[in-house]
């Protein structure tokens, strides 16, 4: 690899401050892409703008002022093509006077404005321009900007002399540049060659080019993401299973006659996700699947017969839910399907056991005379063993670190992992954050399941929808009321649950059971006050998201959510899942503000239009990015450097079909721990 020092450009301070950014040769300056661009090519019609256009100004600075009127401001005015327009930065700092002098040349980017009755920048993006205005780099195009560091520009390093070091750097070594990538797949693919797209992405002719080179890059780092997870994978299927799930016809028999036993009939989503799961146990390696249901599609119910399978085997299963309210709950469901006699092991593990009993069930786990144990992170504590663990099952699984989950599978040998998660995820995003696990998915609803009829109303609409609440409570069922954040906040107008709850208590609902759930409460007062809910002791319940997974209620037949637009689609999905589990017809309200943004209504009207938690997840992603979907956060997989899943998404699919069709390419980039590390190893292949 070439050095930035062979190319005798870079002073050694410049040297230095370079590489404590991690740009050391000539691959990490090719990838030192510009964070954004102003176009120069165009000149500036005041005349065809108006205020909202987003322009770019080239001209000289006439005048320059710093008023210190309640708070700094600074303005420039500067004289561009005839036209006059000014730059104003608030609390500007004294390298801005020192730098944006009168005489000066400048570019500015940014929203034309109004300002005082003058056209105007509102701290717009700038740069200043030498004398060589019409040196090609600078001006007369489309020109990179890119971040520069204070130590940067104390090693007289500016974006101007790092925009002219890469010209001149990919002129001169732009021959030695080779490609992993085909020609042939180039073209199928759709994809620039890496040496056009580095031209591209920091000389761009138009912006577009700059969308065709970066689509190029995210390709790249995809198929890199790609290659970590086939590591992971492949590292899986070298590990010998001590314990495997062998089919026999007795096996067969007894499953369909559990099956056919069940007071319900499974959907066909279920019995695929059971065969897929029957299948792959069976498997030499351990097995670790993602099972993803949309609300009230019966997750629990597949876990659990695939626990029982297991467990016919003589071996140990241990199932972790995020709650002890949920724990019981799946404690129960499992006793309630088991065969009568069929099976006395069954433990259920939370935090407040009393000693003794907590004592027994260690034991007869470690012994292996418990093949089930059901609980919370008490499962995880370091007093609880088993003899055989074969298969953990993890409830709502973004509920728990990685730390914890792994903690929980060094408990056995090689256990097999079922993942589950109420919270669909885009096909896409499944593969790129869960791309070691496989998906099985379940859609299809049991097909006694009402439709819950969801609505929109605003807040001035309050009085109507508590008679509402009213009536339904006194035909004896019961109702959720949601609010977004549990007090008050003066830098904000949204009703909080604390300063709600007392109007309703002592002026709404004077004469209803009302109870009170929020995050501050502890962990005993949380799991009390669900169970006063389900035992039907409170007949309204006034909460924040904590419900959002929470115990069936199927007595409870109407949400209230207000703000909800402050709510992301999967979590309002979730939430308006907690009605709709009983023989009622059930209500979603959602209680908007009058005025909303844009997203929050398409939120909304998507919520109304659908059900599907999977179309509302792809919206959702749409909307808001990978970042705020829940779960995503903690899932272990590196912030992406160029590759955006909304616009990249499907080149994720070409990434990894590229990849088995190009085992050398696997092999070639094998052996890296994260795909930072994998990037620094880079892309792009220098000959001899």
């Amino acid at each position: 690899m070439i050095s930035l020092a062979d190319t005798g450009l870079f002073s050694a301070e410049q040297l230095k401050v370079l590489s404590r950014l991690k740009v050391k040769d000539l691959r990490d300056l090719f990838y030192y892409l510009p964070r954004k661009y102003i176009d120069r090519s165009q000149k500036l019609d005041l005349r065809n703008s108006r205020a909202g256009d987003m322009v770019t100004v080239v001209g000289k600075i006439m005048h320059a002022e710093m008023k210190y009127a309640g708070r700094r401001r600074f303005t420039i005015k500067i004289e561009a093509n005839g036209f006059i327009i000014y730059a104003t930065f608030f609390n500007a700092g004294a390298y801005m006077q020192k730098q944006l002098l009168v005489g000066k040349e400048i570019a500015c980017w940014g929203k034309l404005e109004v300002f005082r009755g003058r056209m105007s920048f509102m701290h717009p993006e700038w740069e200043l321009i030498s004398d060589e205005v019409t040196s090609p780099q600078h001006s007369g195009r489309i020109v990179p900007i890119y971040k520069i560091t204070e130590a940067m520009r104390n090693a007289y390093l500016t974006v101007r002399s790092l925009r002219e070091k890469i010209e001149t750097c990919l002129t001169n070594y732009e021959r030695r540049i080779t490609d992993y990538i085909p020609q042939t797949n180039l073209q199928n693919l759709g994809l620039l060659g890496i040496t056009e797209a580095l031209h591209k992405v920091h000389f761009p002719q138009t912006m577009a080019e700059t969308e065709e080179a970066r689509r190029r890059m995210a390709f790249d780092e995809l198929v890199l993401f790609s290659v970590l997870n086939e590591e992971k994978k492949l590292a899986i299927r070298q590990i010998d299973k001590k314990f495997r799930i062998v089919s026999h016809p007795d096996l067969k028999k007894e499953l369909e006659d559990l099956i056919s036993g069940l007071p319900f009939e499974l959907t066909g989503d279920q019995q695929r996700a059971i065969g897929t799961l029957l299948k792959n146990s069976a498997a030499t390696h351990p097995v670790n699947h993602l099972l993803m249901g949309d609300v009230g599609s019966g997750k629990t119910l597949v876990a659990l017969i695939l626990a029982l399978v297991y467990m016919r085997h003589n071996l140990q299963v241990a199932y972790l839910a995020p709650t002890e309210i949920l724990a019981r709950q799946h404690y129960q469901t499992f006793l309630n399907i088991l065969p009568k006699g069929s099976f006395e092991g069954v433990e259920l593990l939370i935090g407040k056991d009393a000693a003794k009993d907590k004592r027994g069930k260690l034991e007869r786990l470690s012994r292996g005379e418990s093949l089930l144990a059901i609980g919370t992170h008490a499962l995880i504590q370091d007093e609880v063993n088993f003899a055989n663990l074969a298969l953990i099952i993890i409830d709502e699984q973004h509920r728990f670190g990685v730390e914890q989950r792994e903690k929980l599978r060094s408990k056995g040998e090689t256990p097999d992992l079922l993942s589950m998660t109420a919270t669909p995820i885009p096909r896409t995003l499944t593969l790129a954050y869960y791309g070691d696990l496989e998906p099985i998915y379940l859609r299809e609803k049991p097909k006694n399941r009402l439709k819950i009829d969801t609505r929109v109303f605003q807040e001035s609409e309050l009085e109507r929808i508590y008679k509402a609440v009213r009536k339904y409570v006194t035909q004896g069922r019961q109702v959720y009321i949601i609010y977004p954040v549990i007090d008050e906040s003066e830098n904000s107008d949204m009703a909080s649950l604390m300063s709600e709850f007392s109007v309703l208590e002592k002026e709404v609902f004077p004469d209803l059971r009302l109870g009170l759930l929020h995050g501050r409460l502890s962990g005993d007062e949380k799991d009390r006050a669900m169970q006063k809910f389900k035992d039907g002791l409170i007949q309204v319940l006034v909460a924040t998201t904590v419900v959002e997974v929470g115990i069936d209620v199927p007595n409870a037949n109407v949400i209230v959510i207000r703000h909800p637009d402050r709510f992301g689609l999967s979590q309002l999905h979730q939430l308006r899942g907690r009605v709709g589990r009983g023989k009622h017809q059930s209500f979603c309200i959602l209680v908007a503000p009058d005025r909303m943004t844009a997203e929050g209504e398409a939120r909304l009207n998507a919520m109304v239009r659908t059900e599907d938690g999977f179309e509302l997840a792809q919206v959702d992603f749409e909307l808001r990015g990978a970042g705020e979907m829940t779960g995503l956060r903690q899932s272990g997989a590196s912030e992406f450097h160029v590759a955006d899943l909304r616009v990249h998404g499907p080149l994720l699919e070409s990434a990894v079909e590229f990849l088995h069709q190009h085992p050398e390419v696997q092999r070639q980039f094998a052996g890296m721990k994260n795909i930072r590390q994998t990037l620094e190893k880079g892309l792009v292949l220098f000959g001899n």
